[in-house]
This record gives structure tokens, sequence and C-alpha cells, in this order.
């Protein structure tokens, strides 16, 4: 019967909206772990380029929360002032996840400059090292977690938080080598150095 399927056609919708609102929340949560142990990391190494890499993990807090809210407001049914939804709420949320990487990469940028005049002392870097890339194979993980099932449900905004973490992935891996290549050779500006560089590649991707 046309009205059976109806129902259930929207009974699915409705439980794929579900599904999305909640892994967007477990994304915040995710983010609030990843920037945690970032700021450990830098802590223990006194890192610039780590210490850039936490910042950027800030930017992972915000865009959280946005695709979270936009999926809430894109749930909602039609009304008289959106008689199409309000789908286009996941969009807008698109959108500015991409400025907020590139608000990331000037941070680093800014972080970056301050450290090639002022110098940089390491500590304990190994450690930080450690925690940088435990933080990294979470984030790498979890970007791909978020990508497959917003394709897999149309949603815009886990996509492009997916995407995202993504770029985080990759500033990690600049920093780490960076911060690697810095502690072997006792170049210790290669650090910020390698950490601006990472910031402009991130900023050509935001």
């Amino acid at each position: 019967h046309p009205a059976e399927k109806r129902m259930g056609m929207l009974a699915e919708t409705d439980l794929q909206a579900s599904k999305i609102k909640r892994l967007a929340a477990i994304n915040i949560a995710v983010a609030l772990v990843v920037i945690v142990i970032k700021y450990l990391a830098y802590l223990v190494s006194g890192s610039v380029a780590l210490f850039s890499d936490a910042l950027e993990s800030v930017v992972n807090v915000m865009t959280a929360v946005t695709a979270f809210a936009a999926i809430r407001l894109s749930a909602k049914p039609p009304d008289s002032d959106h008689p199409f939804g309000h789908h286009k709420a996941e969009f807008l949320a698109a959108m500015f996840e991409g400025a907020m990487i590139a608000v990331a990469a000037v941070l680093i940028l800014i972080k970056a400059g301050s450290a090639l005049s002022e110098g940089v002392k390491f500590e304990h870097s190994a450690l930080g090292i450690g925690l940088n890339i435990v933080a990294s194979i979470l984030n790498g993980a979890w970007a791909w977690l978020l990508i497959n099932r917003g394709r897999l449900w149309r949603s815009p905004a886990l996509v492009a938080d997916g995407q995202h973490l993504y770029t985080d992935v990759i500033t990690s891996v600049g920093v780490v080598i960076g911060l690697t290549v810095a502690i072997l050779t006792g170049w210790h500006i290669l650090d910020p150095l390698i950490a601006a560089v990472v910031a402009l590649n991130i900023l050509w991707m935001g």
C-alpha cells in the first residue's frame, strides 16, 4: 500500500537522522580527547610545532560542535519559512569548516614566527612525539569513519568534518617529521620551519 510504504520510508529516514546526530555528538567527545593528548604532548616536549598542532585541534572542537548543530537543524521538518526543509544548514557548516581550516593555518604560522625569533628548547621530546602519534592514529581512524558514514548517509557535514580531520593528521605527520629531524640533527630551528610549511599546506587545503 502506498501509505504504508511512505510511512516505512519516513521511519527509515528518521532512524538515519538519529544515527547521524549520535555520530556527530560522539565526534565532539573524540575531538576533546585528541586535543588533551596533543596538549600533553606539547607540555612534556616544549615543541612549538606540537603546540601549534594542539592549537589546530581547538578548531576541530569548534567544527565538531558546528557540525552537530547543523545536523540537528537540518533534521527539522519543513515549516512556513523553510518549505523544502533545513538541509542547507549542513552545506553552510561544511563551508564554515573550510574557513576554520584556514584559520588554523594562520594560528600555526603566527606561533612558528614567534618561535623563530625567540628560539626553541626541547625537553621530553620522545614522549611528546609518542603522544602525538597516538592522537594522529585516533584522528585518522575517526576521520575515515566520519567520511565513510557521511557518504553512506548523505551527510555533507560529517564528510566535511572527516576531511578536516584528515588535514589535522597531515599536520601531525609533518610536525612529527620536523621534530624528529630537529632532534637528530640538533637544528632546532627546523621545528618551527616545518610547522610553517605544513601550515601553508593546510591553508591551501582549507
